[in-house]
């Protein structure tokens, strides 16, 4: 592949640069991905005749010429029949050939010896939001993994425990891969990609490495330099995870709560600190999966007392054994023993669900919230609960309400890509508001008055008219038409398409004990359905989820199925929400990538 680096006579003007690949997302999956493309090739070792794994797999596997290189390899074929906890087959063949008999509790070498060719090169540059690791440099230094340490490695560089990790080692593990491998040349960190659109060649390219070759626009902003970016490529991996945006409780609730563990972390050292009396450390948490539990067993450990708002402990906590995992069991244990349970510092609320949040005024804060503190969510708010099983509502007070009710990935980049008219979206019929024709450009507006703040210059004087109620992430104008849609029977706000960029949604709700006439709420609340990833999910009317609704990919390459060609995804877009099966991913979409150069 080194013909890539041929001069070429065509060029691009000075903001733009070319590339082969442009990888969007730095954690786990950008990393391995780089690394292979940074000519890495996997070889296939030996196969010891007593190692005990799936005999069809080794059966496969000792039939290949001594040495094989997996990138030549029909790997579809070689995973046929495996199982695991992966849907996709190729990382799960990844996996078996990495850490043999893994689920057996073993630890055998890896199968797979990785040389260095310079041909195999693949000129590539990794985007990422900070630093390589994606989110786990976000994460509490407290928090540990799920997985045992020798599930965590990406290759080469093998696990260095076995027992879990904490955030803190698996942030510095990618620190040093980047570094070990020497990828710091493929990566640029501390930029935001604002959109991927398709690009048309006019000409035919010259050579491989040639501009005429390019797909895709990929644009951005540099957070560090003030500026924008600008590549053209080939092919675009999409590798940026699936927790970007946190679930929230409606609009009311989630402006008055944190929605991150670092958040909760914040929280908790200034509730401890001692600077407020104890009527004020006051902790509401919400949820009941793996992040609640944390955000309760951090608060509990800074001996503050927890109100624990949940429904149904999660399955994913009863599925976790008490040896390994003596933490998780014990909330997930609080959780079942309910109100009676009587732990110390913990007063769960089961079945029940926040009606309404109401903060205190300023005179009744406390002087050290008051005056000190800057986030708003840090503030003494009253909380009204309903419980759904005897419908009776009671009523809190607390300083913070931390909603942990999972996450989803922020797709918005890849906005263009097609024509939300195309997708039936159940809409509530409201009035029509016009759109300006110039607020069609509203989402590079948007993104151009980021770009401006970035560089600090004075957010209100780069509003424009078009700017007044939008967000930066590409909405459309959400005020609503008629100032007075409260007082109507009936919903006015306008929830429309048009050509693919103008989305307003309108949630009308039923007030719960009101008086004997029925009122109705109606909220316009901006809402950016391409940041869902409408479109490319197995159930493209849904929004993409890597759990219930992952994005769909043809399994033995990773391309997009319902993206234009040369767009990948791998990792927990793709439903691999383990480490341990994200270089699979990478595999699948090197070697495809190899095999359709071979053929240009």
């Amino acid at each position: 592949m080194r013909d890539n680096m041929k001069p070429c006579q065509h060029t691009l003007s000075d903001d733009i640069v070319y590339k082969d690949v442009v990888i969007i997302g730095n954690g786990p999956s950008g990393m391995v991905t780089s690394f292979m493309l940074a000519g890495n090739v996997p070889y296939l070792k030996e196969v010891p005749e007593d190692l005990p794994i799936d005999e069809m797999l080794k059966a496969r596997l000792t039939n290949l010429p001594p040495g094989q290189n997996l990138y030549e390899t029909d790997l579809l074929e070689l995973a046929e029949g495996l199982e695991g906890r992966s849907q996709n087959p190729i990382p799960l063949l990844m996996d078996n050939l990495l850490r043999p008999c893994a689920d057996l509790g073993l630890q055998a070498d890896s199968l797979i010896e990785w040389r260095y060719d310079v041909e195999k090169e693949i000129d590539h540059v990794v985007l990422g939001r900070g630093p390589p690791g994606g989110a786990w440099p976000t994460f509490p230094s407290h928090v540990r993994t799920l997985s045992p340490g020798a599930w965590l490695w990406l290759p080469p560089l093998p696990a260095a425990a076995a027992e879990r990790l904490s955030a803190r080692a698996v942030a510095a593990y990618c620190r040093r891969y980047v570094v070990a491998c020497g990828l710091q040349r493929y990566f640029r960190c501390n930029v935001v990609v604002l959109s991927v659109t398709p690009a048309r060649s006019t000409a035919a390219p010259c050579g491989a490495a040639c501009p005429r070759n390019g797909a895709y626009w990929v644009s951005g902003y540099d957070k560090t330099e003030g500026r924008g970016f600008r590549y053209l490529c080939r092919r675009v991996v999409v590798a940026c995870g699936a927790g970007d945006r946190p679930n929230a409780l409606p609009a009311h609730v989630s402006a008055h709560a944190a929605h991150s563990l670092d958040a909760v972390e914040r929280a908790a050292h200034l509730l401890a600190s001692g600077a407020l009396p104890d009527p004020y450390k006051s902790p509401l948490v919400v949820g009941s999966g793996v992040s609640a539990a944390d955000a309760v067993r951090l608060l509990r450990a800074a001996g503050l007392p927890v109100r624990h708002l949940h429904r149904e402990p999660a399955a994913s906590l009863a599925k976790l054994a008490p040896g390994p995992y003596p933490d998780y069991c014990q909330i997930y244990k609080m959780m079942c023993d309910g109100p009676s349970g009587n732990h110390p510092n913990y007063t769960p609320y089961p079945h029940h669900i926040i009606l309404e949040v109401t903060p205190l005024p300023e005179q009744e804060q406390p002087l050290k919230i008051a005056e000190e503190v800057e986030d708003n969510t840090i503030r003494l708010k009253r909380v009204k609960l309903l419980d759904l099983v005897t419908n009776k509502t009671i009523e809190l007070t607390v300083t913070l309400i931390a909603v942990l009710i999972g996450s989803k990935p922020d797709l918005f980049f890849l906005q263009t890509n097609f024509d939300l008219n195309d997708i039936d979206i159940k809409k509530c019929t409201c009035s029509e508001k016009k759109i300006d024709e110039n607020e069609k450009q509203c989402f590079l507006k948007n993104h151009w008055h980021y770009l401006k703040s970035v560089v600090g210059q004075s957010i209100q004087s780069c509003k424009s008219r078009y700017l007044s109620y939008t967000e930066i992430n590409g909405n459309m104008d959400t005020k609503c038409a008629l100032p007075d849609c409260n007082k109507r029977d009936t919903c006015t706000c306008d929830t429309r398409a048009e050509n693919g960029l103008a989305v307003r949604e309108c949630k009308c709700e039923i007030i719960p004990y009101s008086n004997s006439r029925r009122e109705k709420n109606c909220q316009c609340q901006p809402t950016n359905p391409y940041s869902n990833g409408f479109g490319y999910g197995i159930d493209p009317k849904k929004p993409v989820d890597g759990r219930s609704n992952p994005v769909a990919i043809d399994k033995s390459t990773h391309e997009i199925l319902n993206a234009p060609k040369g767009m990948y995804a791998l990792g927990p877009l793709t439903a691999d929400n383990f480490i341990r099966f994200i270089p699979g991913g990478a595999l699948a979409i090197v070697s495809h990538i190899h095999r359709e150069m071979k053929t240009e």
